[in-house]
């Protein structure tokens, strides 16, 4: 465990490490929180006993901060400015491109390049085509991660898994 801390000091798994290049590889420039929203859905119905919402997604989103701090540490992610919300926009650096490709299968041809000044001006745009993807995913939690959180955090959680399956049977009809 000793050489697993010294080599990612901020304790991230090989998971959520891939996890982040594999978001960013897709998405080029997101938020901490954006990024946990797709790779981890289930976090958003946590921490239902934090008093402020600032505290809830601090808490739901230090895993995914941990591991972008790890990449950093490596040379694979960078911090590439603040959107106009204060809240850090994280992008891959040309190493972490490679990563992100080799995490996803896919060749370097189609990786696209790296998101450099993406944050200069907030990232605005860059954010609402994230805000937009996520809402099309529509990424469903998965309820065994929550069976030791307290009810109203499974109730939110099953009322977003009943709304999608609704939503996906009025479709088929």
């Amino acid at each position: 465990m000793a050489g697993k801390r010294k080599t990612n000091p901020a304790g991230s798994s090989n998971e959520l490490r891939g996890d982040v290049l594999r978001v960013l590889g897709v998405l080029k420039v997101a938020t901490a929180d954006q990024i946990q929203r797709i790779a981890s859905p289930h976090l958003s119905y946590r921490h239902t006993d934090k008093p402020t919402e600032s505290e809830r997604k601090t808490a739901r989103t230090a895993a995914h901060c941990g591991a972008l701090s790890d990449l950093r540490k490596h040379g694979q992610a960078e911090n590439g400015g603040r959107t106009k919300q204060a809240e850090t926009l994280r992008n891959l650096t040309p190493r972490g491109l490679e990563a992100a490709a080799e995490e996803m299968r896919r060749p370097m041809t189609e990786m696209g390049g790296t998101a450099r000044g993406a944050g200069s001006s907030g990232g605005s745009h860059a954010m609402a085509v994230n805000e937009t993807i996520i809402a099309m995913l529509r990424p469903k939690p998965d309820l065994k991660l929550l069976t030791a959180e307290p009810a109203e955090a499974q109730a939110a959680a099953r009322a977003v898994v009943d709304a999608s399956q609704c939503a996906f049977s009025s479709v088929l009809r």
